[in-house]
């Protein structure tokens, strides 16, 4: 700490390189790495922004600006979500979108608009007045730096989110930091048995679109706030099937956003309601008292048309959401009707 003291006096203000360093050792409750800063921040002057960690409010943030003080280059927020429609996940999803890029299964999250996003069920909070469910969700930020997933970047969301579950009493327990950001491994549907996805295995699967064999990625924990598997033609490299849980209350906006903007809903149905589209379908349920949405997307690379018939689409749509249900203690499960939205069958 002498020696830090001393870089910071005799002209760390002139040097960027010894900012991420300083940064780590001030900011965000100083739960942070030099070295994994120093992959993120450019190399140039910076200031530090608002740091709440340490105040006991229920938003923390932190994170650096340019010299100019208006942009952000690195942005850290961790916050109690409730599911309220503007809250920090339903925030993350004003745009129709589907998630792909979750990480495996020791971090619950994913790669969201702008950088990592970990979500974890907080059982010291129980829940809210309204018999919600409290998460805490953590979001890290880089302006400029990263487009896609890095160590760099999930390892600082890891730090966070662990910081943030000690000074905010969520008792979600600690996160183990990741050593590289791994893509889920590619399984046969006999050797997929052991995780989330098992139910596949007892399956009579349709053909591949190749006609080779299918592999199944399984790469989230079960009790994840966004579960997923996939279906992969090993023909092709393909992944010719999505299939995803949703659960909690701030998803349901999302995923009626998500609907409607996938699927010519007739009049008689609405983005509430369990249907299947041209390449989408979606069932319904609540689990463990809280709403859940059940996703399948099945697209060709050239989006003109679904990469399996829909009526296998929805047998398969139909045996996650069931495996899902016993795993979550789910009742009122709806499944879509065999009729494709907004014609066809």
């Amino acid at each position: 700490m002498v020696v830090l003291a001393l870089l910071a006096g005799a002209g760390w203000l002139a040097k960027p390189l010894w900012q991420p360093w300083w940064y780590a050792a001030t900011l965000c409750g100083g739960s942070l790495s030099g070295g994994e800063l120093a992959g993120l921040l450019p190399a140039e002057q910076l200031r530090a922004s608002e740091d709440t960690f340490g105040s006991g409010r229920t938003r923390l943030t932190c994170g650096v600006d340019e010299s100019d003080g208006r942009h952000f280059v690195l942005d850290v927020e961790a916050e109690i979500d409730t599911g309220a429609p503007l809250g920090p996940l339903g925030m993350e999803f004003t745009v129709p979108r589907d998630v792909q890029d979750v990480y495996p299964t020791s971090v619950p999250g994913f790669y969201g608009k702008f950088g990592p996003v970990i979500v974890q069920e907080c059982p010291e909070l129980g829940r809210d007045s309204e018999g919600r469910k409290q998460r805490l969700v953590t979001k890290v930020y880089t302006h400029g730096v990263e487009s896609d997933a890095s160590p760099e970047s999930l390892r600082t969301a890891v730090r966070i989110a662990n910081t943030a579950d000690a000074e905010t009493g969520c008792g979600a327990g600690p996160l183990p930091l990741p050593e590289r950001v791994e893509p889920p491994r590619e399984l046969s549907p006999g050797r997929a048995k052991g995780t989330m996805c098992g139910w596949l295995a007892g399956q009579n699967l349709p053909k591949s679109p190749s006609g080779k064999a299918w592999k199944v990625l399984a790469p989230t924990a079960p009790d994840a706030s966004i579960t997923r598997c996939a279906l992969v033609d090993s023909g092709t490299g393909e992944a010719a099937l999505h299939l995803s849980g949703w659960y909690g209350d701030w998803a349901e906006e999302p995923f009626e956003r998500l609907l409607s903007a996938n699927v010519e809903i007739p009049e008689d149905l609405s983005p509430h309601d369990a249907l299947l589209g041209p390449d989408f379908g979606r069932a319904r349920a609540r689990c463990a008292g809280e709403p859940a949405s059940f996703l399948a997307t099945s697209y060709t690379r050239n989006n003109d048309g679904p990469a399996l018939p829909m009526s296998q689409v929805r047998h398969l749509l139909g045996a996650f959401t069931a495996d899902q249900a016993e795993r979550r203690d789910c009742t009122g499960v709806e499944l879509p009707g065999p009729k494709v939205h907004p014609d066809g069958d």
